[in-house]
This record gives C-alpha cells, structure tokens and sequence, in this order.
C-alpha cells in the first residue's frame, strides 16, 4: 500500500516539461483517484 493509496490528485502538467497525461500514467498504479488531468502552456 502507497503513500497515495485512497488520495485525490489533480495534475497540472508543462507542455515543455512533463504532460498531464504522462504524469497520470504513472500515478495510477499508486492507487490514487485522478479527478483532473491537463497539459498547458506557461509562458
């Protein structure tokens, strides 16, 4: 059992850094519920 397990996230993800949907991908084996997932730009 993680850290996560049971945990709400919302993830905000960088266009030239690491995309929301790469950063899901990876915190969906933790056992954490994804209630938000975007990638955007910040200029």
């Amino acid at each position: 059992m993680g850290k996560l397990t049971g945990k709400k996230l919302l993830l905000l993800g960088e266009r030239d850094g690491v995309p929301g949907p790469a950063m899901e991908a990876c915190l969906k084996a933790s056992g954490a519920s994804i209630e938000f997932s975007v990638t955007e730009c910040f200029v």
